[in-house]
Protein backbone atom coordinates (compact mmCIF):
# COMPACT_ATOMS: atom_id res chain seq x y z
CA UNK A 1 0.00 0.00 0.00
CA UNK A 2 2.96 2.56 0.73
CA UNK A 3 4.58 1.71 -2.59
CA UNK A 4 1.08 3.15 -4.40
CA UNK A 5 1.76 6.35 -1.61
CA UNK A 6 5.12 6.58 -2.95
CA UNK A 7 3.97 6.39 -6.30
CA UNK A 8 1.70 9.56 -5.83
CA UNK A 9 4.42 11.64 -4.12
CA UNK A 10 6.93 11.10 -7.10
CA UNK A 11 4.11 12.18 -9.80
CA UNK A 12 2.97 15.04 -7.72
CA UNK A 13 7.09 16.36 -7.80
CA UNK A 14 7.02 16.39 -10.66
CA UNK A 15 3.81 17.98 -11.67
CA UNK A 16 4.58 20.56 -9.09
CA UNK A 17 7.91 21.63 -10.90
CA UNK A 18 9.04 23.28 -14.87
CA UNK A 19 8.65 20.51 -17.27
CA UNK A 20 12.04 21.20 -19.03
CA UNK A 21 13.24 20.50 -15.63
CA UNK A 22 15.73 17.14 -15.50
CA UNK A 23 14.26 14.12 -13.48
CA UNK A 24 16.62 13.56 -10.64
CA UNK A 25 16.74 10.42 -8.67
CA UNK A 26 19.86 9.51 -5.98
CA UNK A 27 21.55 7.94 -8.61
CA UNK A 28 21.50 10.97 -10.85
CA UNK A 29 22.58 12.95 -8.15
CA UNK A 30 25.39 10.59 -7.31
CA UNK A 31 27.27 10.50 -10.42
CA UNK A 32 26.96 14.53 -10.83
CA UNK A 33 28.29 15.19 -7.29
CA UNK A 34 31.47 12.40 -8.40
CA UNK A 35 32.14 14.32 -11.64
CA UNK A 36 32.00 17.51 -9.89
CA UNK A 37 33.19 16.87 -6.51
CA UNK A 38 37.06 18.06 -6.16
CA UNK A 39 37.75 16.22 -3.40
CA UNK A 40 37.21 12.92 -5.34
CA UNK A 41 40.15 13.20 -7.78
CA UNK A 42 42.38 13.98 -4.70
CA UNK A 43 41.31 10.67 -2.98
CA UNK A 44 42.14 9.04 -6.31
CA UNK A 45 45.96 10.60 -6.01
CA UNK A 46 46.30 8.66 -3.11
CA UNK A 47 45.58 5.71 -4.06
CA UNK A 48 47.88 6.46 -7.84
CA UNK A 49 50.41 7.42 -5.27
CA UNK A 50 50.16 4.29 -3.29
CA UNK A 51 50.27 2.13 -6.05
CA UNK A 52 53.81 4.17 -7.00
CA UNK A 53 55.54 2.58 -3.96
CA UNK A 54 55.43 -0.93 -4.92
CA UNK A 55 56.92 -0.53 -7.93
CA UNK A 56 59.61 1.77 -5.69
CA UNK A 57 60.22 -1.32 -4.18
CA UNK A 58 60.12 -3.58 -6.87
CA UNK A 59 63.23 -0.91 -8.25
CA UNK A 60 65.16 -2.23 -5.23
CA UNK A 61 65.91 -5.52 -7.20
CA UNK A 62 67.35 -4.01 -10.38
CA UNK A 63 71.00 -3.65 -11.70
CA UNK A 64 72.77 -0.86 -9.92
CA UNK A 65 75.86 0.52 -12.34
CA UNK A 66 78.68 2.26 -10.50
CA UNK A 67 81.48 4.14 -11.51
CA UNK A 68 84.80 5.28 -9.54
CA UNK A 69 88.01 7.60 -10.54
CA UNK A 70 90.87 9.33 -9.00
CA UNK A 71 94.15 10.82 -9.06
CA UNK A 72 96.63 10.29 -6.00
CA UNK A 73 99.90 11.60 -4.50
CA UNK A 74 100.61 8.42 -2.71
CA UNK A 75 104.54 6.80 -1.09
CA UNK A 76 105.07 3.54 -2.28
CA UNK A 77 106.27 0.51 -0.01
CA UNK A 78 109.32 1.77 -0.17
CA UNK A 79 109.15 5.61 0.59
CA UNK A 80 109.29 6.62 -3.12
CA UNK A 81 106.92 9.24 -3.95
CA UNK A 82 104.19 7.56 -6.82
CA UNK A 83 101.29 9.30 -8.66
CA UNK A 84 98.36 6.72 -9.10
CA UNK A 85 95.57 7.24 -11.43
CA UNK A 86 92.54 4.65 -10.93
CA UNK A 87 89.63 3.74 -12.93
CA UNK A 88 86.63 1.57 -12.21
CA UNK A 89 83.31 0.77 -12.23
CA UNK A 90 80.64 -2.13 -11.18
CA UNK A 91 77.60 -3.46 -11.47
CA UNK A 92 75.41 -4.99 -8.20
CA UNK A 93 72.11 -6.45 -8.25
CA UNK A 94 70.02 -7.45 -4.82
CA UNK A 95 68.09 -10.81 -5.67
CA UNK A 96 64.73 -11.61 -4.26
CA UNK A 97 66.29 -14.58 -1.87
CA UNK A 98 68.00 -11.77 -0.37
CA UNK A 99 71.56 -12.94 -1.75
CA UNK A 100 73.39 -10.13 -3.75
CA UNK A 101 75.74 -10.64 -6.35
CA UNK A 102 77.99 -8.10 -8.01
CA UNK A 103 80.88 -7.52 -11.00
CA UNK A 104 83.51 -4.97 -10.66
CA UNK A 105 86.46 -3.99 -12.97
CA UNK A 106 89.06 -1.19 -11.95
CA UNK A 107 92.59 -0.17 -13.67
CA UNK A 108 95.16 1.69 -11.84
CA UNK A 109 98.04 3.47 -13.24
CA UNK A 110 101.72 3.93 -11.04
CA UNK A 111 104.13 6.05 -11.98
CA UNK A 112 106.93 6.14 -9.00
CA UNK A 113 110.35 8.75 -9.23
CA UNK A 114 112.24 5.89 -8.08
CA UNK A 115 112.09 2.20 -10.05
CA UNK A 116 113.57 -0.80 -8.39
CA UNK A 117 114.86 -3.29 -10.74
CA UNK A 118 112.54 -6.19 -9.87
CA UNK A 119 109.32 -4.09 -10.28
CA UNK A 120 108.01 -2.37 -13.41
CA UNK A 121 107.61 1.43 -13.62
CA UNK A 122 105.52 3.09 -14.77
CA UNK A 123 103.07 -0.27 -14.36
CA UNK A 124 99.25 -0.85 -14.87
CA UNK A 125 97.05 -3.08 -13.09
CA UNK A 126 93.36 -4.56 -13.59
CA UNK A 127 90.81 -6.32 -11.42
CA UNK A 128 87.83 -7.91 -12.40
CA UNK A 129 86.31 -9.82 -9.80
CA UNK A 130 82.59 -11.36 -9.45
CA UNK A 131 81.27 -11.63 -5.91
CA UNK A 132 78.02 -13.32 -4.01
CA UNK A 133 77.29 -12.50 -0.92
CA UNK A 134 74.94 -15.50 0.39
CA UNK A 135 73.14 -14.14 3.92
CA UNK A 136 73.07 -17.22 6.33
CA UNK A 137 71.66 -15.04 9.41
CA UNK A 138 69.76 -11.98 9.31
CA UNK A 139 68.55 -11.42 5.66
CA UNK A 140 68.02 -14.55 4.45
CA UNK A 141 64.98 -14.90 2.49
CA UNK A 142 65.05 -10.95 2.05
CA UNK A 143 62.37 -11.08 4.53
CA UNK A 144 62.56 -6.81 4.71
CA UNK A 145 62.07 -6.93 0.66
CA UNK A 146 58.66 -9.19 0.96
CA UNK A 147 57.53 -7.18 3.46
CA UNK A 148 57.90 -3.74 1.81
CA UNK A 149 55.92 -5.37 -1.00
CA UNK A 150 52.87 -6.77 1.19
CA UNK A 151 53.13 -3.49 3.12
CA UNK A 152 52.92 -1.45 -0.38
CA UNK A 153 49.70 -3.61 -1.46
CA UNK A 154 48.18 -3.16 2.13
CA UNK A 155 48.90 0.85 1.93
CA UNK A 156 47.05 0.64 -1.44
CA UNK A 157 44.19 -0.72 0.35
CA UNK A 158 44.35 1.53 2.55
CA UNK A 159 44.35 4.73 0.60
CA UNK A 160 41.39 2.74 -1.21
CA UNK A 161 39.05 2.21 1.63
CA UNK A 162 39.97 6.19 2.56
CA UNK A 163 38.62 6.79 -0.96
CA UNK A 164 35.26 4.53 -0.57
CA UNK A 165 34.82 6.51 2.90
CA UNK A 166 34.90 9.32 1.06
CA UNK A 167 32.61 8.51 -1.24
CA UNK A 168 30.26 6.85 1.46
CA UNK A 169 30.89 9.98 3.44
CA UNK A 170 29.46 12.27 0.10
CA UNK A 171 26.55 9.74 -0.34
CA UNK A 172 25.53 10.49 3.32
CA UNK A 173 25.25 14.17 2.83
CA UNK A 174 23.65 13.84 -0.43
CA UNK A 175 21.05 11.42 0.45
CA UNK A 176 20.54 14.01 3.52
CA UNK A 177 20.01 17.09 1.06
CA UNK A 178 17.82 15.19 -1.82
CA UNK A 179 15.57 13.49 1.42
CA UNK A 180 15.53 17.34 2.61
CA UNK A 181 14.27 18.69 -0.54
CA UNK A 182 11.95 15.71 -1.06
CA UNK A 183 10.33 16.57 2.55
CA UNK A 184 9.98 19.79 1.43
CA UNK A 185 8.29 18.99 -1.94
CA UNK A 186 6.23 16.81 -0.17
CA UNK A 187 5.07 19.71 2.51
CA UNK A 188 4.27 22.09 -0.29
CA UNK A 189 1.88 19.18 -2.19
CA UNK A 190 0.30 18.81 1.22
CA UNK A 191 -0.13 22.47 1.49
CA UNK A 192 -1.36 22.86 -1.45
CA UNK A 193 -3.95 20.19 -1.11
CA UNK A 194 -5.45 21.70 1.83
CA UNK A 195 -5.34 25.28 0.63
CA UNK A 196 -7.72 23.56 -2.13
CA UNK A 197 -9.71 22.21 0.47
CA UNK A 198 -9.94 25.16 2.37
CA UNK A 199 -10.76 26.99 -0.51
CA UNK A 200 -13.79 24.93 -1.79
CA UNK A 201 -15.21 24.85 2.01
CA UNK A 202 -14.78 29.33 1.88
CA UNK A 203 -16.92 28.95 -1.44
CA UNK A 204 -19.43 26.71 0.34
CA UNK A 205 -19.85 29.24 3.22
CA UNK A 206 -19.40 32.38 0.62
CA UNK A 207 -22.80 31.03 -1.10
CA UNK A 208 -24.31 30.48 2.28
CA UNK A 209 -23.45 33.90 3.55
CA UNK A 210 -25.51 35.37 1.12
CA UNK A 211 -27.97 33.50 1.94
CA UNK A 212 -27.81 34.03 5.25
CA UNK A 213 -27.68 30.86 6.88
CA UNK A 214 -24.36 30.92 8.07
CA UNK A 215 -22.65 33.45 10.12
CA UNK A 216 -19.98 35.96 9.21
CA UNK A 217 -17.32 34.72 12.12
CA UNK A 218 -17.39 31.18 9.95
CA UNK A 219 -16.28 33.16 6.77
CA UNK A 220 -13.79 34.97 8.69
CA UNK A 221 -12.18 31.78 10.51
CA UNK A 222 -11.72 29.93 6.89
CA UNK A 223 -10.49 32.90 5.50
CA UNK A 224 -7.85 33.55 8.33
CA UNK A 225 -6.78 29.62 7.93
CA UNK A 226 -6.40 30.00 4.00
CA UNK A 227 -4.09 32.68 4.60
CA UNK A 228 -2.02 31.03 7.12
CA UNK A 229 -1.70 27.97 4.58
CA UNK A 230 -0.95 30.69 1.97
CA UNK A 231 2.12 31.90 4.57
CA UNK A 232 3.05 28.64 4.88
CA UNK A 233 2.99 27.55 1.39
CA UNK A 234 5.60 30.85 0.45
CA UNK A 235 7.59 29.69 3.73
CA UNK A 236 8.45 26.20 1.84
CA UNK A 237 8.61 27.79 -1.51
CA UNK A 238 11.72 29.71 -0.09
CA UNK A 239 13.04 26.84 1.32
CA UNK A 240 12.56 24.73 -1.79
CA UNK A 241 14.56 27.70 -3.42
CA UNK A 242 17.26 27.40 -0.83
CA UNK A 243 17.90 23.83 -1.52
CA UNK A 244 17.38 23.21 -5.44
CA UNK A 245 20.52 26.22 -5.19
CA UNK A 246 22.53 23.95 -2.98
CA UNK A 247 22.08 21.06 -4.97
CA UNK A 248 23.07 22.67 -8.16
CA UNK A 249 25.90 24.35 -6.23
CA UNK A 250 27.25 20.27 -5.10
CA UNK A 251 26.46 19.02 -8.74
CA UNK A 252 28.29 22.17 -10.43
CA UNK A 253 24.72 23.88 -12.09
CA UNK A 254 23.92 27.02 -12.75
CA UNK A 255 22.30 28.75 -9.36
CA UNK A 256 19.11 28.77 -11.17
CA UNK A 257 19.03 25.33 -12.84
CA UNK A 258 15.55 23.97 -13.26
CA UNK A 259 15.15 20.55 -10.99
CA UNK A 260 12.57 17.78 -10.53
CA UNK A 261 13.17 15.34 -7.75
CA UNK A 262 11.89 12.06 -7.95
CA UNK A 263 11.71 10.25 -4.58
CA UNK A 264 13.45 7.22 -4.00
CA UNK A 265 11.60 3.43 -4.60
CA UNK A 266 13.84 0.83 -2.29
CA UNK A 267 12.16 -2.11 -1.51
CA UNK A 268 11.54 -2.93 2.12
CA UNK A 269 12.06 -6.84 2.76
CA UNK A 270 10.61 -7.73 5.95
CA UNK A 271 12.57 -11.10 5.91
CA UNK A 272 15.94 -9.31 6.46
CA UNK A 273 17.74 -10.31 9.80
CA UNK A 274 21.24 -8.76 11.18
CA UNK A 275 22.78 -12.56 10.81
CA UNK A 276 21.71 -12.17 7.06
CA UNK A 277 23.16 -9.23 6.02
CA UNK A 278 25.96 -8.98 8.44
CA UNK A 279 28.22 -10.81 6.15
CA UNK A 280 27.74 -8.38 3.27
CA UNK A 281 28.05 -4.94 5.08
CA UNK A 282 31.33 -6.55 7.27
CA UNK A 283 32.56 -7.14 3.77
CA UNK A 284 31.83 -3.85 2.15
CA UNK A 285 33.06 -1.79 5.57
CA UNK A 286 35.69 0.58 4.84
CA UNK A 287 36.98 0.82 7.79
CA UNK A 288 37.44 -3.31 8.23
CA UNK A 289 39.18 -3.02 5.29
CA UNK A 290 41.81 -0.02 6.73
CA UNK A 291 42.14 -2.28 9.99
CA UNK A 292 42.81 -6.06 8.02
CA UNK A 293 45.88 -3.50 6.10
CA UNK A 294 47.07 -2.17 8.83
CA UNK A 295 47.31 -5.66 11.23
CA UNK A 296 48.67 -6.86 7.95
CA UNK A 297 51.47 -4.23 8.43
CA UNK A 298 51.96 -4.75 11.86
CA UNK A 299 52.29 -8.44 11.41
CA UNK A 300 54.91 -7.87 8.86
CA UNK A 301 56.56 -5.55 11.15
CA UNK A 302 56.79 -7.84 13.74
CA UNK A 303 58.43 -10.58 11.27
CA UNK A 304 60.99 -7.55 10.80
CA UNK A 305 62.31 -7.06 14.29
CA UNK A 306 62.20 -10.94 14.96
CA UNK A 307 64.32 -11.16 11.65
CA UNK A 308 66.59 -8.16 13.57
CA UNK A 309 67.32 -10.06 16.72
CA UNK A 310 68.98 -12.87 14.66
CA UNK A 311 73.09 -12.80 14.23
CA UNK A 312 74.76 -12.06 10.36
CA UNK A 313 76.59 -14.76 9.09
CA UNK A 314 77.19 -13.85 5.71
CA UNK A 315 78.70 -16.26 3.74
CA UNK A 316 80.91 -14.75 0.26
CA UNK A 317 82.12 -16.11 -2.75
CA UNK A 318 84.15 -14.26 -5.34
CA UNK A 319 86.84 -15.04 -8.27
CA UNK A 320 88.47 -13.37 -10.88
CA UNK A 321 91.51 -12.48 -12.42
CA UNK A 322 94.18 -9.77 -11.92
CA UNK A 323 96.75 -8.23 -14.49
CA UNK A 324 99.59 -6.17 -14.06
CA UNK A 325 102.14 -4.51 -17.23
CA UNK A 326 105.17 -2.30 -17.03
CA UNK A 327 108.54 -2.39 -18.03
CA UNK A 328 111.60 -2.72 -15.94
CA UNK A 329 115.36 -2.18 -15.30
CA UNK A 330 114.86 -6.32 -16.15
CA UNK A 331 112.71 -6.31 -18.86
CA UNK A 332 108.75 -6.12 -20.35
CA UNK A 333 106.66 -7.22 -16.69
CA UNK A 334 103.21 -8.93 -17.68
CA UNK A 335 101.05 -11.10 -15.60
CA UNK A 336 97.78 -12.67 -15.11
CA UNK A 337 96.80 -14.80 -12.24
CA UNK A 338 93.44 -15.71 -11.34
CA UNK A 339 92.06 -15.08 -7.97
CA UNK A 340 88.80 -16.42 -5.63
CA UNK A 341 88.26 -17.04 -2.54
CA UNK A 342 85.76 -18.04 0.29
CA UNK A 343 84.86 -15.75 3.27
CA UNK A 344 82.65 -15.96 6.66
CA UNK A 345 81.42 -12.84 8.43
CA UNK A 346 80.10 -13.01 11.17
CA UNK A 347 78.00 -9.91 13.23
CA UNK A 348 76.23 -9.91 16.56
CA UNK A 349 74.19 -7.52 18.77
CA UNK A 350 75.19 -8.06 22.07
CA UNK A 351 72.66 -5.27 23.57
CA UNK A 352 69.36 -6.34 21.94
CA UNK A 353 67.26 -3.96 23.97
CA UNK A 354 66.05 -1.79 21.48
CA UNK A 355 65.76 -4.74 18.79
CA UNK A 356 62.97 -6.04 21.83
CA UNK A 357 61.94 -2.90 22.40
CA UNK A 358 60.64 -2.65 18.85
CA UNK A 359 59.42 -6.23 18.78
CA UNK A 360 57.22 -5.54 21.63
CA UNK A 361 56.09 -1.99 20.25
CA UNK A 362 55.27 -4.05 16.96
CA UNK A 363 53.05 -6.70 18.93
CA UNK A 364 51.68 -3.70 20.74
CA UNK A 365 50.43 -2.31 17.56
CA UNK A 366 49.11 -5.41 16.01
CA UNK A 367 46.87 -5.74 19.16
CA UNK A 368 45.52 -2.52 19.18
CA UNK A 369 44.14 -2.88 15.68
CA UNK A 370 43.13 -6.05 16.71
CA UNK A 371 40.86 -4.83 19.38
CA UNK A 372 39.89 -1.90 17.30
CA UNK A 373 38.65 -4.97 14.98
CA UNK A 374 36.56 -6.39 17.59
CA UNK A 375 34.98 -3.06 18.81
CA UNK A 376 34.47 -2.23 15.05
CA UNK A 377 32.59 -5.58 14.14
CA UNK A 378 30.36 -5.34 17.48
CA UNK A 379 29.85 -1.81 16.80
CA UNK A 380 28.45 -2.57 13.05
CA UNK A 381 26.44 -5.82 14.23
CA UNK A 382 24.77 -3.67 16.78
CA UNK A 383 24.14 -0.97 14.21
CA UNK A 384 22.84 -3.19 11.45
CA UNK A 385 20.13 -5.11 14.13
CA UNK A 386 19.27 -1.16 15.64
CA UNK A 387 18.94 -0.02 11.30
CA UNK A 388 16.54 -3.27 10.61
CA UNK A 389 14.52 -2.90 13.86
CA UNK A 390 14.06 1.06 12.37
CA UNK A 391 13.04 -0.48 9.87
CA UNK A 392 10.38 -2.44 10.90
CA UNK A 393 9.02 0.15 12.85
CA UNK A 394 8.53 2.68 10.13
CA UNK A 395 6.85 0.46 8.06
CA UNK A 396 4.30 -0.37 10.74
CA UNK A 397 4.05 3.51 11.28
CA UNK A 398 3.41 3.13 7.90
CA UNK A 399 0.66 0.90 7.78
CA UNK A 400 -0.83 2.77 10.89
CA UNK A 401 -0.68 6.02 9.00
CA UNK A 402 -2.66 4.95 6.25
CA UNK A 403 -5.10 3.35 8.57
CA UNK A 404 -5.03 6.23 10.04
CA UNK A 405 -5.42 8.45 6.64
CA UNK A 406 -8.67 6.38 5.66
CA UNK A 407 -10.18 7.54 8.94
CA UNK A 408 -9.33 11.12 8.38
CA UNK A 409 -10.90 10.64 5.03
CA UNK A 410 -14.31 9.68 6.90
CA UNK A 411 -14.02 11.80 9.22
CA UNK A 412 -13.90 15.33 7.13
CA UNK A 413 -16.46 13.94 4.54
CA UNK A 414 -18.74 12.81 7.58
CA UNK A 415 -18.46 16.40 9.34
CA UNK A 416 -18.94 18.56 6.06
CA UNK A 417 -21.98 16.54 5.58
CA UNK A 418 -23.03 17.77 9.12
CA UNK A 419 -21.78 21.22 8.80
CA UNK A 420 -23.53 21.75 5.85
CA UNK A 421 -26.77 20.13 7.57
CA UNK A 422 -25.67 22.79 11.03
CA UNK A 423 -25.16 20.21 13.19
CA UNK A 424 -21.38 21.03 13.90
CA UNK A 425 -19.70 24.69 14.04
CA UNK A 426 -16.75 25.57 11.26
CA UNK A 427 -13.84 25.19 14.39
CA UNK A 428 -14.84 21.50 14.31
CA UNK A 429 -14.99 21.22 10.34
CA UNK A 430 -11.60 23.41 10.32
CA UNK A 431 -9.87 21.40 13.22
CA UNK A 432 -10.94 17.71 11.06
CA UNK A 433 -9.38 19.53 8.23
CA UNK A 434 -6.01 20.06 9.72
CA UNK A 435 -6.10 16.62 11.30
CA UNK A 436 -6.49 15.57 7.68
CA UNK A 437 -3.28 17.35 6.51
CA UNK A 438 -1.27 16.65 9.41
CA UNK A 439 -2.17 12.82 8.96
CA UNK A 440 -1.06 12.87 5.26
CA UNK A 441 1.73 14.73 5.90
CA UNK A 442 2.80 12.21 8.56
CA UNK A 443 2.19 9.60 6.19
CA UNK A 444 4.23 10.71 3.28
CA UNK A 445 7.05 11.92 5.61
CA UNK A 446 6.65 8.58 7.17
CA UNK A 447 7.51 6.96 3.57
CA UNK A 448 10.32 8.89 3.13
CA UNK A 449 12.17 7.73 6.55
CA UNK A 450 11.59 4.32 5.21
CA UNK A 451 13.55 5.17 2.25
CA UNK A 452 16.28 7.09 4.28
CA UNK A 453 16.89 3.84 6.09
CA UNK A 454 16.68 1.52 2.93
CA UNK A 455 18.99 4.03 1.26
CA UNK A 456 21.94 3.84 4.37
CA UNK A 457 21.26 -0.23 4.28
CA UNK A 458 21.86 0.04 0.29
CA UNK A 459 24.88 2.01 1.38
CA UNK A 460 26.68 0.45 3.89
CA UNK A 461 26.35 -2.69 2.12
CA UNK A 462 27.68 -1.00 -1.08
CA UNK A 463 24.51 -1.49 -3.30
CA UNK A 464 24.16 2.16 -3.76
CA UNK A 465 27.23 2.40 -5.88
CA UNK A 466 26.26 0.03 -8.56
CA UNK A 467 24.78 1.66 -10.71
CA UNK A 468 27.00 4.45 -10.58
CA UNK A 469 30.37 4.95 -12.97
CA UNK A 470 32.91 6.09 -10.68
CA UNK A 471 35.56 8.43 -12.54
CA UNK A 472 38.82 7.26 -14.31
CA UNK A 473 41.37 9.57 -14.28
CA UNK A 474 45.16 9.41 -16.41
CA UNK A 475 47.51 11.00 -14.43
CA UNK A 476 50.37 10.08 -16.02
CA UNK A 477 49.24 12.80 -18.97
CA UNK A 478 47.56 15.16 -16.45
CA UNK A 479 49.93 18.12 -16.88
CA UNK A 480 47.84 20.06 -14.15
CA UNK A 481 49.01 17.20 -11.66
CA UNK A 482 52.36 15.98 -12.80
CA UNK A 483 53.36 19.19 -14.03
CA UNK A 484 56.04 17.49 -17.07
CA UNK A 485 56.22 14.09 -18.46
CA UNK A 486 58.24 11.34 -16.49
Amino acid sequence: MWKKSLCSVSIALMVSQPLQAANSTIETLLQDVITHYPAIKTAYIQVAKAQQENLKIQGQLGWQLGAQGAFNKEVSLFGSPVDQTIVGGNLSRLLESGDRMSFSASVKYEDAEESFASLPNPATSSELKFEYIKPLGKGAGNIEYNNALQNARASVDIESAARQQLLDDMATQVIELYLAAINTNLQIENTRASIKRTQKLSRFINDRLKLGIVEDKDQLQTDAQLESQRAQLSALQLAWTQQKIAINRLTGKTWNNPLTMSAPGFTYNKAMTPESEIISVVQNSSQIKQLDSLIAIAENQIKIQRQNKKDQLDLKLYIGNKTSDGDSTAGDVSNSDVVAGVQLDFKQSVDQTADNAALYQAQLERGLHLQNKKLLLDNLHFDLASLLAELKAVNNSIKAYQRSKRAEVKKLKDAEQRYKSGRIDIDQLLQFENQLSATDLSLNLQTMELQQRLMKLALIKGELWKNIKLPVYDFENDDTIIGEDL
